[in-house]
């Protein structure tokens, strides 16, 4: 007999796992729960979640409710009569919600909890430098990221990982860990561990566009580090030149180890030259590969310079200073 499940989630990161659990030969699919559609666009064109999406195309019992207390919402569920419910990448539950499958619900988060709780751990876990992450599932209650861990699966951070490229192997990693959590749960061999903290955990709080903002931070490392975890959304940026009106986005940076073309020292410095643009300090240099100024589509700053009067070093703030 196999496992009822209901799953939960919007994005593309929760579809991988409902994909997977899908094709899982001792996994039923009971229903799925994402958010309401929306209009979206200068069309303002009704959009789909990437889970409605998939769910509609793989005849999957579906369920938008605008409020998860809604009377006839929790009918819905309690009909699909599941062992489990399994969120992944969707909004916090009511206690109405979360306690009614017959075993437990629970979440798969993108850090290693108690790490980074919060709705950005991926972006911070790269603003930080960090060189690992993971992916948790844990069992939903009261308090947000908070529940017993289950399983939890150890991944890499490589120093040139963006968040596009780690948003992937978290995805993939967080399906896998999906299936495994269920499947260990009923074979009843997890040992639930209770999330100890010691008050120096690291948060992931909501981005929001001064996420991006380069002129904010205080060296070149971490100004690489933003410009990995920005380039997704909201972009790392910083004010346009000489006082202009707008903010230019800066995607795509490397550490140079034999940049001599200006002398260092402890300002942050943006040098646009022929060829490049460089964010040094000290003896530290940071290519930029990708430019995108307000209005305009990305271009490699090879070829932005080309169409670029522009030459010389600036702050951050824009101010031209040589």
């Amino acid at each position: 007999m196999r496992i009822p499940i209901v799953f939960f989630g919007t994005p593309d990161f929760a579809k991988e796992s409902l994909s997977r659990l899908l094709k899982h030969p001792k996994i039923e699919i009971k229903g799925v729960v994402s958010s309401p559609n929306r209009q979206s666009g200068r069309g303002l064109k009704i959009k789909q979640s990437d889970v409605v999406a998939f769910a509609i195309d793989n005849n999957l019992p579906l369920s938008q409710p605008e409020s998860l207390k809604d009377p006839h919402f929790l009918s819905t569920l309690k009909n699909w009569d599941a062992k489990f419910f399994v969120v992944v990448a969707f909004r916090k539950l009511p206690k109405e919600v979360w306690a009614s499958p017959e075993i437990c619900t629970f979440n798969i988060h993108a850090s290693l909890l108690p790490e980074y709780r919060g709705a950005a751990p991926i972006q911070w876990a790269l603003a930080n430098g960090e060189v690992e992450t993971g992916v948790t599932s844990f069992i939903i209650n009261d308090i947000i990221d908070s529940g017993e861990i289950l399983l939890q699966k150890r991944v890499p951070i490589g120093k040139n990982d963006t968040l596009t490229t780690l948003y992937d192997r978290l995805k993939y990693s967080g399906a896998i860990l999906s299936v495994d959590t269920i499947l260990s749960l009923s074979e009843k061999n997890i040992a639930e561990k209770v999330q100890i903290l010691s008050k120096n955990e690291k948060k992931a709080p909501k981005i929001f566009p001064d996420f991006g903002y380069l002129e904010l931070l205080e060296n070149v490392s971490s100004i690489h580090n933003r410009i990995r975890s920005c380039d997704a959304y909201p972009g790392a940026s910083i004010p346009m030149l000489n006082g202009e009106k707008g903010r230019i986005k800066l995607f795509s940076s490397i550490i140079l180890n034999n940049y001599i073309e200006a002398s260092y020292d402890s300002l942050i410095k943006l040098i646009i030259s022929d060829k490049n643009i460089v964010i040094a300090q000290d003896k530290i240099a940071l290519e930029i590969g990708v430019v995108q100024w307000p209005g305009k589509r990305r271009l490699a700053t090879s070829e932005f310079v080309k169409g670029f009067r522009e030459r010389g070093i600036f702050l951050m703030n824009g101010e031209k200073i040589a």
